[in-house]
């Protein structure tokens, strides 16, 4: 009998539920438990077409405008004379920009074709050696060039198929003059990678050659 009866008495005494787990301040007041997102503390990955980090926004543009122009005037004047002539002068604006201003100023490469005395062709390029290359900068002129060569190529191709003489006519124009800066600036930009390539070996011979001097000296 006395152990029943202690037994009911602890039963009396046992909680009917548990506390709730609260975080208790100083005056005795329960806190709420907030958990903060760390997604914004997590940085934004960058785009290589954004203009807001380029060197050169303005050239940026200017190395898709004509070329944009030309399709956009190509397609609203498709089988008329005015497709032909704005063609033609909106790819030739754009064949000068970039040969002579779009690729020194974003990817620092400039390239001739030089005419010699007896008839022949010479290929001549020149590369800014100390100069940084933007990504951005690099991405919008090499995006630009490969891109509206291969639209026109298409638009050759598709044409040629369906034998129409105006608009294949047009799309030789534009593909040739596109395709001449596309080729000149891919053999100019080989002919950079080499130069930077026997530069370095040149300086690591004059640096172990200049070691190995001061170590015979010794």
């Amino acid at each position: 009998m006395e152990e029943d009866l202690h037994f009911k008495i602890q039963m009396q005494e046992m909680p009917t539920s548990p506390p709730n787990p609260l975080i208790q301040t100083s005056n005795d007041e329960p806190t709420k438990l907030s958990v903060t997102s760390t997604s914004e503390s997590i940085p934004l990955q960058t785009s290589n077409y954004d203009l807001n980090r380029a060197a050169h926004p303005k050239a940026c543009i200017f190395t898709f405008l004509f070329k944009g122009l030309a399709l956009l005037f190509y397609f609203i004047c498709k089988d008329s004379i005015w497709s032909f002539i704005l063609v033609i002068i909106f790819s030739a604006f754009d064949f000068w920009t970039v040969k002579n201003i779009t690729g020194r100023l974003l990817v620092g490469l400039k390239w001739e074709n030089v005419i010699l005395d007896d008839g022949t062709s010479k290929w001549e390029f020149y590369s800014l050696q100390n100069k940084q290359v933007n990504a951005v900068d690099k991405t919008f002129f090499w995006t630009a060039q490969l891109g509206f060569t291969l639209a026109w190529a298409f638009f050759t191709f598709i044409n040629l198929l369906s034998f129409t003489l105006m608009n294949f006519v047009i799309d030789i124009i534009g593909l040739s003059l596109c395709w001449t800066n596309l080729f000149g600036y891919y053999k100019c930009n080989g002919d950079h990678k080499k130069k930077m390539k026997d530069l370095q070996g040149d300086i690591t011979n004059k640096v172990v050659t200049q070691f190995v001097g001061q170590m015979m000296s010794k």
